[in-house]
């Protein structure tokens, strides 16, 4: 009968324990997947740049003033390998660029306040270390244009050549808690800000890359509580 009890008394102690690392062992597995949003900063900075006529007179002064702040919404789905990590996003991005235009005139130097917007549809996918929940993580980004709206077209001698496809890089920090993950990342692109824009045929000499940071929120469909 003692027998009989020591075995009841350990089965009783190590149950929780299989339960417990069992659970671990699925965590450390799982695949999660659900919905993202995020909000962020470009860090593009501020650039001159002029537009000429045919007979290579100034005719506008454009300054790149400052950027407007971007969002991102979409859905994401995550994979663990231990302590190895994937991750997949498929994101919506919008976000704009205001120029203040001098034109020069017989009448004056009048100012003019105009503003580009820009939507992205973001396929991205991402690798990296996860431990205790922590993310470290880098990937590749390809940017397909869905939208975009300029003020600048009204300018004399405008002219633009849109890419609809364009490239980036990625770093992200993240952390995963039960069904709620947070991300601060990093994306660096391919393109400048003036990649689209040309006076005539000569294209402009905006530098000045459309870098993002931006903090994100993602809910897990699947996942533990």
């Amino acid at each position: 009968m003692k027998n009989i009890y020591s075995l009841l008394f350990i089965m009783i102690l190590v149950m929780p324990l299989s339960a417990q690392y069992s659970k671990k062992a699925i965590e450390r597995y799982a695949a999660r997947y659900g919905i993202k949003l995020s909000g962020g900063a470009i860090l593009a900075r501020a650039e001159t740049n002029y537009i000429g006529n045919e007979k290579d007179q100034v005719i506008h002064q454009i300054e790149l003033g400052r950027a407007l702040p971007q969002y991102n919404a979409g859905f994401w789905a995550q994979k663990r390998f231990g302590w190895l990590y994937s991750e997949a996003n498929l994101l919506y991005t919008t976000y704009g660029m205001t120029y203040d235009v001098t034109t020069y005139t017989t009448e004056g130097q009048p100012l003019r306040n105009l503003t580009e917007r820009f939507g992205y549809v973001d396929m991205q996918v991402m690798g990296g270390v996860i431990s205790h929940g922590f993310r470290l993580g880098v990937g590749p980004v390809m940017h397909i244009l869905a939208n975009q709206n300029s003020q600048l077209t009204d300018l004399e001698n405008y002219n633009q050549k849109l890419r609809r496809i364009s490239y980036g890089f990625s770093g992200a920090i993240g952390y995963d808690a039960g069904r709620v993950s947070l991300d601060i990342k990093f994306d660096k692109a391919f393109r400048t800000v003036g990649d689209h824009i040309y006076y005539g045929f000569k294209k402009s000499r905006f530098l000045e890359t459309p870098d993002g940071i931006t903090l994100a929120v993602a809910y897990s469909f699947a996942g533990e509580d």
